[in-house]
């Protein structure tokens, strides 16, 4: 699949012969930065581009798209879709945000922003469906969307001079494993999470749609 840069609009209506001619100098080739495949049909998959684009696509065709979801300021650093809703999934850019959407609509359910730094990581919980785990440079983050969409449930600062780049929810305990810029994969318990029972998945899919009925 050949990743096409998903041109402007506004720039598509205003292109004049200087325009055209810059922009037979500019690759038409988005660079990708990520991509997961869907977890009950291995034949979709999410693409993330440095454009800050999200592709749809399928393994059957190779010369288009499916679906092109928009919203990201700045490249895409991780998309992940959801192991309790399938058609529900995550995405973090350099823009500050993490957006969680459905498949079915092409703006962002919701957006979570807790500080100015690129979001390098996000995932989703293996064991409840309203928790996922988030890490920029200074920080990782545990949110439980049943406690509240607005801040993270749990935060732990990095160590001074050290970055966090990536995070991994352990299958069999409740850890969470992070790698940081030092090449080092620290590994944290999580404590004081207070999760309802069960794995959340009607409490993920109230919230969802609670917050688009809120949007009509």
């Amino acid at each position: 699949m050949k990743l096409k840069r998903t041109r402007n609009e506004k720039a598509k209506k205003q292109v004049g012969d200087k325009e055209k001619k810059s922009e037979a100098l500019i690759s038409r080739q988005a660079p990708g930065l990520c991509f997961d495949f869907h977890p009950t049909d291995s034949n979709i998959y999410l693409a993330g581009t440095e454009e800050g684009h999200i592709h749809k696509c399928s393994c059957s065709y190779n010369e288009q798209f499916l679906e092109t979801y928009i919203a990201h300021k700045g490249p895409l650093y991780r998309i992940t879709w959801s192991p309790f809703c399938s058609d529900v999934f995550l995405s973090c850019s350099s823009d500050w945000t993490i957006q969680l959407w459905r498949q079915d609509l092409f703006t962002p359910v919701l957006g979570f922003t807790s500080t100015q730094s690129a979001v390098y990581d996000v995932m989703w919980s293996p064991k409840w469906a309203t928790v996922f785990g988030a890490v920029n440079e200074g920080r990782v983050e545990i949110w439980d969307l049943g406690a509240s969409i607005l801040d993270p449930t749990i935060v732990s600062l990095a160590s001074p001079g050290v970055k966090l780049t990536s995070l991994l929810f352990a299958t069999e305990t409740d850890c969470i494993l992070v790698g940081d810029s030092d090449g080092q994969v620290c590994v944290y318990q999580l404590k004081n999470l207070t999760v309802g029972e069960g794995t959340q998945v009607a409490a993920l899919e109230d919230i969802i749609g609670s917050t688009l009925a809120s949007q009509l």
